[in-house]
Formats: structure tokens, sequence, C-alpha cells
């Protein structure tokens, strides 16, 4: 029989008394198996050891203990995440002490190797008796307020052998494998349930099964083959809350609903992304490249987060799941580049890694056809093909949809034509030998570009000629155009609805020069040549009546090599013939016989050209005049621009929208030259990524084409966002790519204060087409957007920012 003692007797004796550390085995294995989203126990999950085979089975508490090496069981006292573990040869009891004596818990007996979960208790240090027929011993125990844990240390000896590894599994649970080491281990293993449809959250990511279970697309969708993950730190805590993204679409619902946010959507966002005394949450989100198999840290662009917090938040992610190693920090804010203590991923490897990019979301009907980059020209494209190019083409006529092996620039003018045109466009890294597209050569196909992937799968030539005559243009359209206005156009003294005088182009041009507040810097000495003369060089040397009899030609209607032939033809009639001696005067003149600027462009503005129904980006040439240059030529250049209206893809491109060949004419914007630019770029005025009010801009060194970019060259892409948590800026500015341009690694392209510029100019440029000029967008002003293309420029040695041109974008 057992006497106890007054309390004060056994405060003593646990000072007098060792706990008994009798090892005989080399090491143990103990632990408990819980729920990973609710943290309840999980009984009677099969624990097996792959290098022996042999199996133990958690108990009704979730409780295991595997002692190895070890001819007979141990008499040692644990106690595992609450969970107090009986020695295998005796039956005990337990009372617990606070430190000053007072009794909390007395068991009855606990039998031989069971278990017996401990209450939590509130932070400090208690006493614990272990109560048998042969002896009581003491354990001082030390609570964290979650967690008991015994403060004696027990020595282990080290195993000859690294690593065991043990599987445990469940049916309904995702099996989880883990390596332990040959030593002394405690594991809480956390199981994932397959059937868990209620899930809001997890605290922790044990494997991917868990991250799959609540990963959705990225917020930001530039690039493809990508899951995110949105989470949220809580420092009140110190947890990660692990969101289900499919369920929540944005942070603040989540903090409200679960992390006690009760201040409003507004208040969230002005306080829990900036430096303000009462944030406690740092929201954010993790992207798996599935290529590169890394795991990508990111945060709003805005945020002011500083290298420490984010090294802190990295760390907690980092212990709390599967990532260690393969999680890295993009810096899509500037400031965070100088972040050494996280690793750091740069958008030339996030490119390096990609196989897909999805450019163009869309779907539609063709035949699958390989065609050589190299021999485009001489391939039959028709309007129901779908190509795969080993290459990016500069000019491709219509088809309906366009597959290369190269990544595109995503304002390109061949990501434009299939914007506009409707058909998807992407590309595939593998595509020249992918398996999939190899097995659909030369079948009636259905292709859809998705954000993350693509569908590909043979398709009826009922579904697709039903899809054809649906969403193809079937309505003849003929053009009006004014030729009888001559003289050089002023166009301050023009506008919109000058289209049919001088074509979209200029006259879009014209509306830009109404802009006064700030004034919109354009290129200098503005002027436009009307259709009259183009209409008259035509009709003087007879072009137009070797112009009508091609378009009567079968022939010419039904061959496209014949077609290619004969355009050629009617271009050089164009360019041959004499200009007339007035127009070349009165160009001089104006320009002054070139004594303010060398060089002068000479662009296309036609009348099927940035309309609201047609594009036509990149479907004509423009050419410069220099002074002392007898090949560039005033007459030169013009007669050029002409010729261009007339040009295969252009010509296709109409027959494609129904548009009447004779309807189409010719006129041009002139304006200076920019021989040595700065950068140049391009910007959509509504953000193509996400729903958040903003811009995308693209922008390039020098003269590095955005619109015709060469294979392998990046540019910065970023998202200027038309808000901005700091209230001395108007705008946020998100990197989603730098440029790679050899010498200038490590630069930005335009300046902090250079982009705040261009916005200011796009807000207002943007304001005026809306409310000012006609179009057919039933949007709201977020939605409502424009192709805005601008150049930087020195002049007199200071960088300048101009607006060169802008066009309706749908």
């Amino acid at each position: 029989m057992i006497v106890f003692k007054p309390a004060k007797f056994w405060i003593f004796a646990f000072f007098a008394l060792l706990l008994s550390v009798n090892v005989k085995a080399q090491y143990s294995y103990v632990g408990r198996t819980s729920e990973l989203s609710s943290g309840y126990p999980v009984a009677d999950v099969n624990i097996t050891h792959k290098r022996l085979g042999t199996t133990i089975v958690s108990d009704q508490n979730g409780a295991f203990s595997w002692d190895f090496d070890s001819p007979e069981k141990t008499q040692n006292y644990r106690i595992i995440y609450n969970l107090f573990f009986a020695p295998y040869n005796a039956n005990v009891s337990l009372r617990l002490f606070t430190s000053d004596g007072k009794i909390l818990i007395e068991t009855p007996e606990i039998g031989a190797g069971e278990t017996y979960p401990l209450p939590k208790l509130k932070p400090g240090v208690y006493i614990l008796q272990v109560l048998s027929d042969a002896k009581v011993d003491a354990l001082k125990l030390f609570s964290s307020g979650e967690l008991l844990t015994i403060l004696q240390n027990r020595e282990t000896q080290k195993s000859a052998f690294s690593n065991d590894t043990l599987v445990f599994s469940k049916n309904g649970y995702y099996s989880v494998e883990i390596p332990f080491p040959k030593k002394d281990t405690i594991a809480h293993v956390k199981l994932l349930s397959k059937t868990d449809n209620d899930l809001n959250y997890l605290n922790g990511l044990p494997n991917y099964q868990a991250f799959d279970l609540l990963q959705s697309s990225p917020f930001v969708t530039n690039q493809g083959e990508v899951e995110s993950l949105k989470f949220i730190y809580n420092q009140h805590d110190n947890r990660v809350y692990y969101m289900n993204s499919k369920r929540f679409e944005f942070h603040f619902p989540f903090a409200e609903q679960f992390l006690g946010y009760n201040k409003g959507h507004y208040h969230f966002n002005i306080t829990q992304y900036t430096n303000s005394g009462e944030r406690f949450l740092y929201p954010g989100s993790i992207n798996y490249y599935k290529a590169l198999d890394k795991y990508v840290l990111r945060f709003y662009a805005g945020d002011e987060m500083d290298c420490s917090q984010i090294r802190h938040i990295f760390d907690r992610i980092s212990s709390t799941s599967y990532l260690q190693g393969k999680l890295y920090l993009y810096p899509n804010n500037p400031e965070w580049e100088s972040c050494s203590e996280v690793p750091v991923i740069t958008s030339d490897e996030l490119y390096e890694g990609q196989n897909y990019q999805a450019l163009n979301l869309a779907s539609g009907y063709g035949y699958l056809r390989k065609v050589d980059f190299e021999q485009l020209n001489s391939n039959y494209l028709g309007k129901h093909d779908i190509i795969v190019l080993n290459g990016i083409p500069n000019d491709v006529s219509v088809v309906a949809g366009i597959i290369t092996t190269e990544f595109q620039t995503p304002l390109s003018h061949i990501n434009i034509l299939s914007h506009n045109r409707g058909t998807p466009n992407m590309a595939l890294r593998n595509a020249w030998s992918h398996p999939k597209l190899e097995e659909l050569l030369g079948e009636l196909v259905y292709l859809e570009v998705q954000a993350d992937s693509f569908i590909i799968r043979k398709a009826t030539l009922n579904e697709a000629s039903a899809f054809w005559s649906q969403n193809e243009p079937q309505t003849v359209v003929s053009l009006s155009k004014n030729t009888n206005t001559s003289g050089l156009i002023d166009l301050e003294k023009a506008a919109y609805s000058s289209v049919n005088t001088i074509g979209g182009k200029a006259a879009n041009f014209a509306e830009l020069l109404k802009l006064q507040n700030p004034s919109i810097t354009t290129p200098e000495n503005p002027f436009a040549i009307p259709f009259h003369y183009y209409h008259r060089h035509m009709e003087n040397n007879q072009i137009d009546l070797f112009m009508n009899d091609l378009f009567e030609n079968e022939i010419f209607k039904t061959n496209q090599e014949y077609r290619k032939q004969k355009l050629e033809e009617l271009r050089t009639k164009i360019i041959e013939a004499p200009l007339d001696p007035v127009l070349t005067e009165l160009i001089r003149t104006k320009i002054k016989n070139f004594k303010d600027f060398d060089a002068w462009r000479f662009r296309s503005s036609t009348n099927a050209e940035d309309l609201e129904f047609f594009s036509g980006a990149g479907l004509y040439d423009s050419f410069s005049a220099k002074k002392d240059d007898e090949n560039k030529t005033i007459e030169n250049a013009i007669k050029k621009v002409w010729a261009s209206c007339w040009n295969f893809r252009a010509f296709e491109e109409r027959e494609y929208y129904k548009i009447e060949q004779n309807s189409v004419a010719m006129g041009i914007l002139v304006h200076r030259s920019f021989p040595n630019e700065n950068a140049n770029g391009v910007v959509i005025t509504k953000n193509l990524y996400n729903i958040n009010p903003g811009f995308i801009v693209n922008v390039q060194f020098d003269e590095y084409s955005i619109v015709f970019p060469e294979p392998g060259i990046l540019h910065d892409q970023l998202i200027l966002y038309t808000y901005s948590l700091d209230p001395s800026h108007k705008f946020t500015i998100e990197y989603l790519s730098h440029s790679n341009i050899p010498g200038y690694s490590g630069q930005n392209v335009l300046t902090e204060k250079e982009l705040y510029q261009l916005g200011e100019y796009c807000l207002q440029i943007k304001n005026h087409f809306f409310n000012n000029v006609p179009h057919s967008c039933s949007c709201l002003f977020d939605d409502f957007g424009l192709d805005i293309e601008f150049k930087i420029d020195s002049p007199n040695g200071k960088r300048k920012l101009y607006i060169k041109q802008v066009r309706l974008y749908h």
C-alpha cells in the first residue's frame, strides 16, 4: 500500500530523486499521429519500417512508441505532445502538482505501455509523481501553455546507421513517408484527409498533397504552369495560415472570418500592408513553378516590409512546411533585391525554367500543322490552320491558332493580332516534339489556351463549322475615304473624325495634341499627308487599273502563291512610279529642309488601321528620310509607306475581316525621327493579369523592339497599379520581369520618376479617349483599354518621355 506524504515532502523529494534512465535500447521513436486540419488524434495508423518490413499501430490517442536494438522493453518516462507514456513493465498512477504543492490531477492505474493525455496548463513549472508498487519517481515539467516537457535530459547513443524510413498510412488519408535519424526522436506526424471538403486553412504543409489541396491559379497570371497558394502570417500567434485559395480569392475575407479582423477592408489595406503600428498580419502567396520544381514567395509590391520581416516569414514557412531548400523570394519590389539573407530567384531564372506560356487566352478549331520557321514564307497558311512554329515570326497571315517553341513578348504584334482576331496563341518550348501534338498533326483539332495549361483534342467538322460561322467576320465592310482634301494637314486642327482623310494613326495622334493638363509630350513638328496624294499617285500612274484587274482575277483570289507574287509586283509599281514633285516641295518646306532635325519618320496611317474593329498592328511599314542620304529620301520614304498598304499579310488580314480592298487608302503621319532613343515601350491601359486597376507596361533599352522581339530577349514587364498605400504616390510598381539585354544587368529601363510620369500621361489619355472619342466599349473606366506606344529620348542630353501612338485595345 502506498502512503501519500504531504505535498511539501514530495516537492523536496523531487530534488532528491533522479529520473530512472535504465536505457537498454539504443534509440526510440515516439510521437503522435493527428489530423492536419483539425489537430485531432488519428488512431489505428499503420506505421511501417521500410527496411525491416515490420509494422506497429498508433493507439486510440494517436500515440506510438517504437524501440530498436533492445531485447527487452525499457522503463522510461516520456511526455510527448502532452501524452504521458507508461513504462512497458509496470502499472503506474499519476499525481500532478503546481510548484507550490497544489494538486491538480490524480489518476487511476495506467496499464503497462499505455498512454494518458495530460491537460494543457498555464505557462510555468509543475511536478509529476509517477507511483508504482516498486517506487515513486518525481519529474519536473515545464508548460509553454500548449505543450508539456520534462526538464531533465537523457543521453542517447548514436547509431551506426544514418536513417530509418517510416511510412504512416491509413485509409482515407494521404500516406506520409518520413526519414528518422537513428537516435531518440520525437515526432508529431500530421496526416491529411483525402475527403476534407470543408477545409479553410492549414497551419502546416507536410507534403505536396496539402499544397495541392489548397492551391489555385496565381493572382498575377503572366506565367504558365504555376500553382499558387495564398497565406497570412499572424504575428500575434506566430503562425502561418495557409489559406484554401480555391475558396478565398482575397486575403481580407479570410482575415475577417478566421483571424478576428473586424475593422473593414479599407482599414485592412492601409494597415496590414504598411508599417502601421496596427499591423500584425502579413499576406502573401507561394507560387509553385512545376517545370522548375521551385516554390516562389511573393508579396504585394507596395508592401512596406523590410528584409528582416521577410526573413522571419520565410523561416516560419520553411519550418512549418516541406518547402525547405525549395523556397525562393521573387523581389517584385526593387527594394527587396538586397534581401541577401533569403535565397532570391530572378525573372531570368523563372523565364528559363518555364515550358509553357499562355499569350492569348482563347479557343478555336483548325487543322494542326507544323511549319518550319525558315520556310514560313514559302508555305501556304489557311485561315483554318493551327500552326506549330519552331521560332517567332514577325509576320503571320490569318490562322486559327499559333503555337511557338520560343516565348513571345505579350505585347508583340503577333500576340496583338491574335488578341484582335480572338484566336489562341501560346508558347510551348517542347512543342516541336511534344507527343500529343505529334499524335494530332494533320487532324482537325480543338485548341484552348488557358492561363496555366492548354487543352488540345480531336474535333468534328460539325462543331468546327458551327464555331467558324459564329466567330469569324461575315459582313462585308466598305471603308470611308476622302480623297479630295489636299495640302499637308495641321494635326492641331484635326481630330479623330479626320480618320477618313488621314487614317487612324494620324487621327488618334491629333487627339493627343488636345491634352494640356499636363501637356502630353509628343514627337516634334507633326503633320499628316492626306489620302489625296496616295489616290493621285495610283491614278496618275494607272496603278489603280492594274490593282482592279487583280481583284477580279480568279487565280489571284484562289492561289496564295500567285497572290503573293502579284502583290509584290503591285508594291514595286508604286515605288518605281514618279512622285508628284509638288508634294515633295510641300514637305521640304514644312520640315524646313531638315534644319531642325536630321531625320524624319514617315509612318503608315490607313483607314484600315487603329480602328475599333480592326487594329492593323504591324501590318504596314514606316520609313525614315535623312538629310544628305541619297537612299533615304523623302520621295522613297513616302512611296515605300504607300506600297506597304499592299503587304501580303495586310491584304490577308483585311480579307479575313471582309474589308473591301478597293475602299482602303493610305495616309502618312510625319514627325521627327528618334535615331538614338534610350528606351521604347508599350502600355496597355487595363490590367490583363488580375482584377486590380492598373496598366501593363513593357519597356526595353535603346531600340530593341518590344513588338518584334528577338528570341530569348526579356524586357522590363511590370504592372503599374493606379493606386498606392503611400499617400505621396498615385501608383504602385510591381515588376514581373527584367530586361536581360547585355550590358544593362541590374538596371531598370525606366526610373521610378519616369514610370510615375508615364502613369500620369496614360491616365490623362485614357480619360480623354474614354469620354471624348467614340467607342463601343460598354465597360467601366478601369476596363477600358488603350494600346499606347512611347519612347525615352535625350534631344538635349536630358532624358525625355514621348508618347508616339495610341489605339483602342479590346
